[in-house]
């Protein structure tokens, strides 16, 4: 505490201020950082951090920290995880209301309603798309609704698979009284913890080129339609987090793929969205900003990454950190280490919350 105080220049009544303040933070959040190596703590990286600023900057990374930073715990993404469900029964209801031609507010109560909605919910599979999609906790946190076989952990379905769990839906449906419903899935639900920008989950390329993973999805299991899935299957995108730009980008581009495929229907919903107000860009305060780019290393840029990415990939300009991962669409002083390539007089950037990489692609 005392080399902090120092290195800030604090005098007295501000480190009581800023210690208690720190005190409560790293207990609760920053010092249950996964990406720190064992035995790194929360203040070790905070002095390495500080003490690579003039002092001026100190004081200008200081307040960012302060003000500024969203850290998600894993109780809070936890909590993501467990409000899920509620959002895409609600999605569910409200395609049986459509299905009926009834008010949403009708199907409560309404026995053929209800009878739809349990098929809908059998007839429901939920995909992680990636590790961070915490897939096992959203099947314990829906024990009793959701089966085992109902749950995949990767998005690369092998046909062996697809088979086990149709002969798995067909069970069910005996079971529970619906012998006379195809055992085909009518909803998929693609889950991922964040995104920033939407780029990695879908976007079209400068040749016109679908990429992601919903078009990487679709196209491999298009020929399932009829035989593992119903001939009009949606596809479900659900995320426990995004930011307010990643939900128009997603659906515009949902929306300009489905034009040209036709294939799938979509939809796309979030257990929290951030608040526009915390990005930031050319537009913020003065200070931060210079310091942004100011103390920024191109050797942190890569073919994926792009350049400049001061403001973090795609310029999304997030003041982020999960408690698992930096993401890279996060301001770049949070997570990036400079490279062994480079070139002074670059700034020698080390990381708050060292970040691994975890995708090929990003975003």
């Amino acid at each position: 505490m005392r080399l902090l105080a120092d290195l800030m220049e604090w005098d007295e009544t501000r480190a009581t201020e800023e210690f208690a303040w720190l005190r409560l933070m790293v207990g609760a959040k920053y010092d249950h950082y996964q990406g720190y190596s064992p035995g790194a703590r929360f203040y070790v990286n905070l002095l390495a951090w500080l003490g690579q600023f003039t002092s001026k900057d100190r004081t200008t990374a200081y307040s960012f920290l302060r003000r500024r930073l969203v850290f998600i715990s894993q109780g809070e993404m936890h909590h993501l995880v467990n409000l899920t469900m509620p959002v895409l029964l609600r999605c569910m209801r409200t395609e049986v209301a459509t299905h009926l031609g009834v008010p949403l507010y009708r199907t409560w109560g309404n026995k053929s309603a209800e009878r739809r909605l349990e098929l809908i919910g059998i007839r429901t599979l939920y995909v992680g798309l990636s590790d961070g999609a915490k897939i096992d906790i959203f099947r314990r946190d829906n024990e009793g609704r959701v089966s085992t076989e109902q749950v995949v952990a990767a998005s690369e379905i092998s046909n062996e698979k697809w088979k086990k769990l149709n002969e798995a839906l067909r069970e069910r449906l005996d079971k529970l009284g619906f012998c006379d419903e195809d055992a085909l899935f009518e909803r998929v639900c693609l889950i991922d913890d964040f995104t920033a920008s939407g780029a990695t989950l879908i976007r079209q390329n400068d040749k016109g080129e679908w990429k992601g993973k919903i078009p990487v999805f679709c196209e491999q299991n298009k020929g399932r339609l009829g035989t593992s899935l119903t001939v009009d299957c949606c596809i479900h995108v659900h995320h426990y987090l995004g930011s307010s730009r990643a939900t128009g980008t997603v659906d515009d581009a949902i929306g300009r793929f489905r034009a040209l495929t036709g294939a799938f229907r979509f939809e796309s919903t979030f257990s929290a969205v951030l608040s526009n107000d915390i990005v930031i860009d050319d537009d913020g305060p003065a200070d931060l900003v210079k310091l942004l780019k100011d103390c920024y290393d191109p050797s942190i840029q890569d073919v994926h990454l792009g350049k400049n990415v001061w403001y973090g990939y795609r310029q999304c300009g997030l003041p982020v950190v999960l408690y698992h991962n930096a993401p890279n669409n996060s301001v770049a002083i949070l997570w990036a280490t400079s490279g062994p390539d480079r070139v002074p007089p670059s700034h020698q950037m080390r990381p708050l919350f060292s970040r691994k990489k975890r995708h090929a692609d990003h975003g």
